[in-house]
């Protein structure tokens, strides 16, 4: 199996495109938000009720980002990351399938956000620590 690094080195290396998927059609997928929302939840052994609620998300609004019926903000996705206990990548593997851009290392709000996910710190916890250090809050 190869990662996506191993990927994206033999891309740059690749002088004919065509190939390199040929090559690698059993590693390219074609991942959706909701394929990876239910690929985290059972990779994590999180029942959807309790990553909606830890993620402090209404019930409702959760589940239909979890499902694929409602388009959510950067920020409700962050929060629905940390009701995953996802990690900084898997959180940004979010982001990006959501078309929401990522968590960048060079932004401090998003450097707080990488950090308490990092160390398994829940919202509030991520939320008191962005609040403490003058960074605008997920809103609740």
């Amino acid at each position: 199996m190869k990662n996506t690094d191993e990927l994206v080195a033999e891309i740059k290396r690749s002088s004919e495109i065509r190939s390199f998927l040929a090559e690698n059609d059993e590693y390219i997928k074609n991942m959706t938000l909701t394929r990876y929302f239910e690929i985290l939840l059972e990779e994590k052994n999180i029942a959807r009720k309790d990553a909606i609620n830890n993620s402090q998300l209404n019930y409702t609004y959760g589940y239909q980002i979890l499902n694929g019926t409602r388009k959510a903000t950067k920020d409700k996705l962050i929060q629905l990351c940390f009701g995953l206990k996802a990690t900084p990548e898997e959180a940004n593997r979010i982001l990006v399938l959501a078309d929401a851009g990522g968590l960048y290392g060079k932004n401090r709000r998003d450097c707080v956000i990488i950090f308490a996910l990092e160390k398994g710190l829940g919202v509030n916890e991520a939320n008191d620590l962005l609040y403490e250090l003058n960074e605008r809050v997920l809103e609740l």
